[in-house]
């Protein structure tokens, strides 16, 4: 079942700690820009290195990423960020994803409505099987480009941040099992949405939602989403825990083989981060 409207509720919404405070440690979004745990923000990372870990363990699979992000003239963002992705009883073995990102800030958050805005590009490759990559029909390199706004607000006396970002897209499973295919191979815009409240100053608690997109024939993609909290001891670490909804990925019977391997892919988010 595909969740359309938001419902993911991810690690980082402790970026809004930057605007709100500006005395707080951020988020690493899991392909490596600042942002929510699988949402890139309107908003820049620290002007100093920030390198971040982050581990998903679903059962049937894990997923890490190491990430490493900084921001020049306090208008420009780069990012890398490693992502190895674990099969499992799937049975094909480790894929690793390279992502490079930049993020490039329009405007600042002011007074009144308006937000923070961003535009981004992220330019990724996977080592995913040429035999794999091939039965799909995907290249194994495809560039996202997107916008984002952000906004902290208050509400009943706690900063709110709302995040809305549209991406345009061809990655299957964000770029795991490569992008496009013989069946699709246009880019489709796909909405992602934060939504976090700060408990106080050193806590967040929030929601996060990514659609996905449906390329390949035959393997729907489910949207992602979970539930977190965010607690930051200082302002040069944030750790984060969450209940992550990954839906089915890369199910046994997508590759010919029996089983409910993949399927209904749910468990925990961690990621710990340091700025230098």
């Amino acid at each position: 079942m595909k969740f359309k409207w938001l419902k993911m509720l991810t690690v980082a919404l402790a970026m809004g700690s930057l605007v709100a405070t500006g005395s707080q440690a951020a988020v690493t979004q899991l392909e490596g820009q600042a942002g929510g745990g699988i949402v890139p923000w309107a908003l820049l990372s620290g002007g100093t290195p920030t390198a971040s870990m982050t581990w998903v363990d679903t059962g049937d699979y894990t997923l890490s990423s190491l990430a490493v992000q900084g921001t020049l003239f306090n208008r420009v963002e780069l990012s890398y960020a490693r992502l190895t992705f674990d099969t499992g009883h799937v049975g094909l073995g480790q894929v690793n994803v390279d992502a490079f990102g930049a993020k490039l800030k329009v405007c600042d958050m002011a007074a009144g409505i308006q937000p923070a805005i961003a535009l981004g590009v992220l330019y990724k490759k996977t080592d995913l099987d040429d035999n794999v990559l091939n039965m799909f029909g995907a290249d194994d390199s495809g560039t996202d480009f997107y916008i984002a706004a952000a906004k902290v607000f208050p509400v009943a006396g706690k900063n709110v941040l709302l995040n809305v970002t549209i991406r345009a897209t061809k990655a299957n499973q964000i770029g795991i099992l490569g992008f496009g295919s013989t069946t699709d191979d246009n880019y489709t815009a796909q909405a992602e949405g934060s939504l976090g409240v700060f408990l106080n100053k050193q806590t967040v608690l929030g929601v996060e939602y990514r659609m996905k997109p449906d390329n390949i024939k035959g393997v729907s993609e489910d949207d992602w989403a979970d539930i977190f909290i965010a607690y930051f001891p200082n302002k040069n670490m944030s750790i984060v825990a969450a209940y992550a909804d990954l839906g089915d990925i890369v199910k046994a019977t997508d590759l010919g083989s029996t089983g409910d391997a993949g399927k209904d892919q749910r468990g925990l988010y961690l990621q710990i981060q340091a700025n230098f």
